[in-house]
């Protein structure tokens, strides 16, 4: 009678240790695949070539069904919305503070002198392009600028 209550436990911990393994397993590219449509697929595929997929979810905006992927290209984070169709409707993507431009950052320290950007991302939404940055050592913790250094948030403070 000791065998198989024995074997039950051991069966048992075997089969929780293997289900907390594969719950820390990122998806692979073939999971991805399934939630992803063909044209977003191709899309992807031939814009970022070396990109390694890390999500896929499928959500609502607007009313209308569109798909985040989240990947990584060159050690750089990379978030892409697009339409069923393949359309890329937004592009986030994490940018060294090597590349922001310079009047970005120039109108940072105007504002805040001693804040230092903790992360920078590029973000397209259609013509639209902005520079979103967490930062550090501000009375904010997140700014966001056009490339040309415009403040988008926060807003400047109204002149007296």
């Amino acid at each position: 009678m000791r065998q198989p209550v024995r074997f039950a436990l051991m069966m048992i911990v075997g089969l929780a240790m293997t289900a907390s393994a594969l719950a820390q397993t990122p998806v692979p590219k073939a999971s991805a695949a399934k939630v992803m449509p063909p044209p977003i697929a191709a899309a992807f595929k031939k814009a970022y070539p070396d990109a390694t997929v890390k999500h896929v979810s499928k959500e609502k905006e607007g009313g209308k069904e569109v798909y985040e992927v989240e990947s990584v290209d060159g050690g750089l984070a990379r978030d892409l919305i697009y339409a069923a169709d393949g359309t890329v409707l937004e592009i986030e993507e994490e940018v060294a503070a090597a590349n922001v431009p310079a009047p970005v950052l120039s109108a940072l320290k105007a504002r805040f002198p001693a804040a230092t950007v903790t992360k920078a991302e590029k973000v397209v939404k259609g013509a639209a392009t902005n520079f979103d940055l967490s930062i550090k050592g501000a009375a904010v913790k997140a700014v966001e600028l056009t490339p040309d250094g415009k403040w988008i948030t926060p807003k400047p403070a109204a002149k007296k």
